[in-house]
């Protein structure tokens, strides 16, 4: 297994929710991105879980191949984020403003 923290935290999601077990087992290879984790295992280094998104190209070509399809996939939990110390900057303020009234429905 290839990850990108000694963790597993994709790996612990993805067992958790489509298998219902405790993942257990300790990574191989870990590599510093997921970027890594996927020219890794492109390159024949062993699986791994990646989000669909990072992988769709490879997929696309044959370069890569599921190992399991499951019913449901586990949703990717998605994080917005911005560089420490630009909580001022015009722009950062906007995309977040702009982000909450979208939450709140305005």
């Amino acid at each position: 297994m290839v990850t990108y923290a000694e963790d597993l935290p994709l790996v612990r999601r993805y067992r958790r929710t489509v298998f219902g077990e405790r993942h257990t087992a300790r990574a191989a290879v870990t590599v510093p991105t997921l970027y890594a984790v996927l020219s890794a295992v492109a390159a024949g280094a062993g699986y791994s879980v990646l989000p669909r998104s990072l992988c769709r190209e490879h997929l696309d070509s044959g370069r890569l191949a599921p190992l399991h399809e499951p019913e449901a996939a586990p949703p990717n939990t998605l994080v917005l984020v911005r560089r420490p110390g630009a909580e001022t900057d015009p722009g950062v303020v906007r995309v977040r403003e702009t982000h909450r009234r979208a939450a709140r429905g305005r």
